[in-house]
């Protein structure tokens, strides 16, 4: 056997790399894939809190809405008849 052939690592049938030379036991594409899966759960989760946050304050203008608009029938209607009187 050469030392040429013990040192270089051994290829399968599709070119990949069967033996891992060294500690290192990937190249940081697992750590970008972990990122990209974070910033996605993170992106959600700021949507739907700014969704929610957003359709709270619709909910409060409109309450505030009605009850300006049934304060003001009432005092429409309280004015319309003492004016008659």
């Amino acid at each position: 056997m050469d030392k040429r052939s013990a040192i270089a690592p051994r290829t399968g049938a599709s070119g990949t790399t069967v033996a891992c030379h060294g500690r290192r036991a990937h190249t940081g594409y697992m750590g970008r894939i972990i990122g990209t899966i974070l910033g996605a759960i993170l992106a959600i989760w700021l949507v739907v809190t700014v969704a929610g946050g957003i359709f709270a304050t619709l909910k409060t203008f409109v309450i505030i809405g009605l009850i300006a608009m049934a304060v003001f029938i009432v005092v429409w209607l309280v004015a319309r008849r003492s004016g008659r009187g």
